[in-house]
């Protein structure tokens, strides 16, 4: 597979040049925030370039881009190789993006580690669901009975967790790739395409009208415990029977521990990196962004800071070689 950075070249991209002096005043300037999907992502990307700019010296404008594509890797890749370094470009990326060094390693062209990570918005359940037309309407039936599932990319959540289902536990997942966006995913399950996902964030569903006119069902949940507001719905985790499979869905984990990660490219200045934290902190505790997220329904949990973002970031890199190599077999057979 090419990498994304070719790409963007080959279309008339121009790499980004070095970092550039410590300006720590923003006024007169734009700032870009490229997210990497829509639905919950742009939504909560287009809330931080409202409030964010009133906690940043200067106030600048912020406008938001969308760059989707192989589960934030494309957007991942522009901001390592392409975004300039002073301050004009931040990103917003699917939690998939901390684990896709080990898992899609010929796509990605970044080290996740060299990112300088701004916040994490929420936390965010990872879920199942299909419509209420599907042939399969628990996770008990699609041990015996086929159902279909379709996402974006190898890489991305709703491709690999249901791949991790399928080869470890079992499960008569049918999975289609190839949805630029969960919003994609979303319409070909209205289209009547596929059955539903595996792998989509539990705010991001309730963003949308499905639940209310019963057009789908909630089969499954990908945390650690169950979310509050789906405690009758089986953990995915309990499929698990041996330390190894639970220690590779704790791996797989860390894309809902990290939902909503905030980050800019390597090599700007440091300061600009402690102002573009100290306002993100001051975001997610301002009243008016809070009220906003309640009345888009978007899941709000948990928000950390960047040097604790960083840690576990960190964390998910060093997880044990073997866990990974049993986690890349079984994507790379679906490769093939």
């Amino acid at each position: 597979m090419k990498k994304f950075a070719a790409i963007l070249l080959a279309s008339g991209f121009v790499l980004a040049a070095p970092a550039q002096a410590q300006d720590t005043n923003f006024a007169g300037k734009v700032i870009k925030i490229v997210v990497s999907g829509g639905g919950g992502y742009e939504a909560y990307a287009r809330l931080f370039s409202r409030y964010m700019p009133n906690y940043l010296p200067g106030k600048p404008a912020m406008i938001v881009q969308e760059m989707p594509g192989g589960g934030g890797i494309r957007a991942a890749s522009y901001l390592n190789n392409i975004a300039p370094r002073d301050g004009t470009v931040i990103g917003a990326v699917h939690g998939s993006v901390l684990t896709a060094p080990q898992l899609s390693p010929t796509a990605v062209d970044f080290d996740v580690t060299k990112f300088n990570w701004i916040g994490n918005a929420s936390s965010d359940t990872y879920i199942g669901y299909v419509t209420t037309k599907s042939p399969v309407q628990s996770l008990e039936e699609a041990k015996t009975r086929e159902v279909i599932l379709g996402g974006t990319s190898l890489g991305s959540t709703g491709i690999d967790l249901p791949l991790i289902g399928q080869k470890l536990f079992g499960l008569k997942f049918k999975i289609i790739p190839g949805y630029r966006t969960s919003d994609e995913t979303k319409l070909a399950m209205e289209r009547g395409e596929i059955h539903g996902t595996g792998g989509t964030t539990w705010g991001s569903l309730k963003a949308t009208d499905m639940l209310e006119r019963n057009f789908v069902k909630v089969i499954f949940q990908h945390g650690a415990t169950a979310h509050p507001e789906l405690k009758n719905v089986p953990l995915f985790g309990d499929l698990a029977k041996t330390e190894t499979e639970r220690q590779i869905l704790d791996f797989m984990r860390v894309r809902g521990e990290i939902a909503r990660p905030y980050l800019a490219p390597p090599g700007i200045a440091p300061a600009q990196l402690a102002l573009f934290r100290d306002a993100f902190m001051k975001v997610v505790v301002d009243q008016g962004f809070k009220d906003d997220v309640a009345r888009m329904r978007l899941e709000f949990d948990s928000p950390i800071d960047g040097a604790t973002l960083a840690k576990v970031v960190e964390r998910a890199a060093n997880t044990p070689p073997e866990v990974v190599k049993q986690i890349e077999a079984i994507l790379a057979a679906f490769n093939q």
